[in-house]
């Protein structure tokens, strides 16, 4: 093996140590790893320094995961996911199982303006675990149905785990922003079916009655309350007008714009950059008012930043220094001497991200393997867009895996053990999970290229 895969193998094991046996920040582990991976360049080490970290400060996938969670923080505050929800009851709710049907649609919602698994479920789950308790759900199976959902959040874009993915310059140079957003939202929906399929099959094994009738308001009321909430999608939108379909060929086709402009417009930039304002045109009557209440806002919310901007920043300098010296062509060479099939590799692939997932979060997780769980996939012949959607779609197990935050959260809320949710989400989500990502990977599940 060439020193820039031992370089990376370094890097994870100093990372999943750190993780496993301090319980720190998982920040502090990538400080670490990338001064490990300086070190095996050698005399270059001082010559990679400064250029690596300069990538990783002011990569633009930095500037909009963080602009991502201040748009989150801004649509927690004003409540809006919470008038959603409620519009979504009155439209499902009185359906079989109808708390759980929009529990899932809310997850799923909610997964387009935040990645955070642990957020969705707590967001969601806030409000839908007391109405299927209420419509016959044991404690166990809704805290299951809440922690499976917050898988959304490391499939449907935008979400950190998509921006550490999209940092690593050998997937950089492969991989398209736009075309990833696309993707993942397909993606997104094959795994929307398989949790709308188990909260079927789950009501029809335990005989779920719909939300209760006090519970759920006429469409016409939570419509009126709630319909402005909706425009937020609108930062999502717009951005995707822009760059795909007719609009995107006129803007071409003019001389003043033409294609040089249109591929300078950075898809993942303008998409936070939009929802943050119709989130503050929609929720200006919820907004902090004066500086006290800004600077309580900011106080509380800053320790979201505290670990995603390390992970990022050094993620991507350490991407930068194994780039230089050579992890892409010896991680490729390593893979193919390997004579393991397609299907196994993925299979192989699926699995380690998965044990790597039960002690780390989804973005630890990739960003400790996503690199090399890249390399492997693209060596045996997997399209590099294929690739990551694939690496993306097993991270999601993050919800329903033994000791992830999602499940501690649910469980809490649900007020039970969670161990009692282990065997639920084993069966219904984490193993299902596993076989639609297998296969997305070998191309039996279309996803457009």
């Amino acid at each position: 093996m060439g020193m820039a895969v031992w370089a990376l193998i370094s890097f994870i094991v100093i990372i999943l140590i750190w993780a496993i046996f301090t319980k720190r920040n998982i920040g502090e582990a990538m400080i670490l790893g990338f001064i490990t991976t300086l070190l095996f360049a050698g005399d270059r080490a001082f010559e990679l320094l400064f250029p690596s970290l300069m990538r990783g400060l002011t990569h633009e996938v930095v500037f909009a995961s963080l602009a991502f969670i201040f748009m989150a923080q801004l649509i927690n505050h004003t409540g809006l996911i919470g008038r959603i929800i409620q519009i979504l009851n009155s439209l499902i709710g009185r359906l079989p199982g109808g708390a759980a049907y929009v529990n899932t649609f809310g997850s799923g919602l909610f997964a387009l303006v935040a990645g955070s698994g642990s957020g969705i479920a707590a967001t969601t789950g806030s409000i839908t675990i007391p109405w299927m308790e209420r419509s016959g759900w044991r404690k166990e199976h809704a805290a299951s149905i809440v922690a499976g959902n917050s898988g959304f959040g490391s499939i449907i874009p935008p979400n950190s785990t998509m921006f550490i993915m999209l940092g690593f310059a050998p997937v950089a140079a492969s991989v398209g922003q736009s075309s990833l957003f696309i993707a993942l939202y397909v993606a997104g929906l094959y795994a929307l079916v398989h949790r709308v399929l188990v909260v079927f099959i789950m009501t029809k094994r335990y005989n779920i009655q719909p939300v209760h009738p006090d519970l759920i308001q006429p469409i016409g009321t939570s419509f009126r309350a709630g319909w402005t909430s909706l425009l937020i999608f609108l930062g999502i939108i717009v951005p995707l007008l822009i760059n795909f379909g007719p609009l995107a060929n006129w803007f071409i086709s003019l001389e003043g714009v033409g294609q040089s402009a249109m591929d300078a417009i950075s898809f993942i930039v303008w998409v936070p950059v939009f929802m943050i304002l119709f989130t503050l045109v929609v929720g200006r009557n919820h907004l902090p008012k004066g500086k006290k209440e800004w600077g309580r806002f900011f106080e509380k919310t800053a320790p979201s930043y505290f670990v995603i901007g390390p992970v990022l920043i050094f993620t991507f300098a350490t991407s930068a220094v194994l780039n230089e010296i050579g992890l892409t062509e010896q991680l490729q060479a390593l893979m193919t001497s390997f004579a393991v099939p397609k299907w196994l590799m993925i299979a192989i692939v699926g699995i380690v991200i998965t044990l790597v997932a039960t002690p780390l979060a989804t973005s630890a997780t990739i960003a400790t393997i996503g690199l090399a769980s890249f390399g492997a996939l693209t060596a045996v012949g997997v399209d590099p867009l294929l690739a990551v959607v694939t690496i993306m779609m097993f991270g999601a197990t993050e919800g329903s895996t033994p000791t992830s935050g999602p499940i501690y959260v649910a469980t809490g809320m649900a007020k039970i053990g969670a161990e009692k949710t282990y065997i639920p989400l084993l069966i219904y989500y984490t193993i299902p999970l596993l076989i639609i990502s297998w296969l997305i990977g070998m191309g039996i599940l279309p996803i457009p290229l």
